[in-house]
């Protein structure tokens, strides 16, 4: 390896010119995508060091016998990670940590649940379609408050492939703003100020903000392996008075725990003895799509409001939501308060998840999507086998670390030290004999490289001993 300056003095090391991965021709994936994983695995095992110079496009799509668009594609996305800085003239370099690992002050974010990244690409590929269409115009108008037909029949026909709801009535189905947006419809439509509602004693922290906003009081509900306990939620009912239970039944937030279909069925059994209305929380359905396990809202439809939406399975900024509600009154009531919420749809934002719905986009994007969470699952199982409860799909957004409160205060801020961001466990506390533990989140970090390095960081927070830490 040697060094030569540019014309302002910098150095780079002219190494690994002749790198050339080895692409498995029996991986699914697409060739740039399998090349971008080629060159953060090159980066993990030390083949590529910061300084390296990648081969030149053409000689490196010459030699392994594929299109120079795909390797360009690959190099492209890696810049954009922040894997390797590209010079005119002088070709693509190795750079050091990755754009994203950090957030601004500086700490590897492993506290926000998001998917990995939707290629650049295919925005610009989808704004450009648009274009062509005479239809564009009528995107930037006031959309009809349940959104345009063709965009709940695109939703509902989603939720079907991704989340085991054949039974759905697009008419039923109402846009909104992400998930979040659809609670919040959810709560105006069936709570008011000074009511109590029910849910699992650690619960996703967007639900105790809309409760907080809404006047509600949340009661938390004692959990198990599969979540929510059938016999706490009754006498939760019948000691409370309640008339409204929020809950995730697949992939629950934070624990990563997943109903059997039994324990839906008593959950619902028990709803209906007590009259309460369910508002289901089903926005991590594809992860266990696999499970075959029915919504609650195909077992109680006549008294379950079901939110689902995009953020958690292509992209959050989209804010693409569903919320479906039994006909009748209570549709009626969620009318009006997704009216006077949000008055309609944003009709880009839904324009462009209907598209990707449609074209096929939206089901290879979380085709990938789920590949590539199944590889950070293992990975994290690996580096964490020793603290990690594993969920039951085995494919997952967000892992749970089970342990007392005050060790994971610790963990917390041995974890800052090292240079890592994570969830206070109060956060997701509903009730005051809530679970404690650490919610990991594997999504949100740009590649599996930096993953695996603020796993590892993890891991020694989790077995360190700071003696000012532990005299707290």
């Amino acid at each position: 390896m040697y060094i030569v300056s540019d014309t302002i003095g910098r150095s780079f090391r002219f190494g690994k010119i002749m790198w050339q991965p080895k692409l498995d021709p029996s991986d699914p994936a697409q060739l740039y995508r399998r090349l971008l994983q080629a060159i953060e695995a090159g980066i993990a095992a030390g083949e590529l060091q910061v300084g390296d110079r990648l081969p030149p496009q053409r000689d490196l799509a010459h030699r392994l016998a594929i299109s120079v668009g795909a390797v360009t594609h690959a190099y492209d996305e890696a810049a954009r990670l922040g894997l390797v800085a590209a010079h005119v003239g002088r070709g693509t370099f190795i750079a050091g940590a990755g754009r994203g690992d950090a957030v601004a002050d500086g700490l590897i974010d492993l506290s926000v649940n998001v998917a990995p990244f939707v290629p650049t690409e295919l925005l610009a590929e989808t704004a450009a379609t648009f274009r062509r269409t005479a239809s564009w115009a009528n995107r930037l108008t006031y959309q009809p408050p349940h959104g345009l037909d063709g965009d709940r029949q695109a939703g509902a026909a989603w939720l079907a492939a991704t989340a085991c709801f054949a039974d759905l009535d697009w008419r039923r189905l109402i846009c909104c703003a992400g998930a979040q947006g659809g609670m919040a419809i959810a709560l105006a439509a069936l709570c008011k100020p000074g009511d109590v509602l029910l849910c699992e004693a650690a619960t996703f922290p967007g639900v105790k903000t809309l409760a907080a906003q809404q006047g509600c009081r949340l009661h938390g509900i004692e959990m198990d392996d599969e979540g929510l306990m059938p016999q706490a939620l009754d006498r939760a009912a019948a000691k409370t008075g309640a008339r409204a239970l929020y809950v995730l039944p697949t992939l629950q937030n934070p624990t990563a725990r997943t109903m059997g279909k039994a324990r839906r069925e008593d959950i619902v059994r028990i709803a209906r003895r007590r009259d309460l209305w369910i508002i289901e929380d089903d926005v991590y359905a594809l992860y266990a799509r696999h499970l075959d396990l029915p919504p609650l809202a195909s077992l109680a439809p006549e008294r379950t409001i079901y939110v689902s939406s995009l953020s958690k399975t292509l992209a959050p900024g989209l804010r693409a939501g569903f919320l479906v509600a039994p006909a009748g009154d209570v549709l009626d009531r969620c009318s009006r308060a997704a009216r006077a919420l949000m008055h309609s749809p944003n009709g880009i934002t839904t324009a462009i998840a209907t598209h990707w719905i449609e074209s096929g986009r939206a089901q290879d994007l979380a085709r990938n999507v789920l590949d590539e969470i199944r590889a950070r699952v293992t990975i994290a199982g690996n580096v964490l086998k020793d603290f990690i409860a594993q969920p039951q799909p085995a494919v997952s957004l967000h892992l749970w670390l089970p342990m007392p409160q005050i060790q994971a205060e610790r963990t917390i801020a041995r974890a800052s030290m090292k240079g890592l961001r994570l969830a206070a466990p109060m956060a997701f506390a509903a009730s005051e004999n809530a679970e404690s533990g650490l919610r990991l989140c594997v999504g949100g970090v740009p590649n599996r490289a930096t993953l695996e390095r603020a796993l590892s960081l993890l891991s020694s927070s989790l077995s360190g001993h700071d003696d000012y830490l532990d005299a707290i």
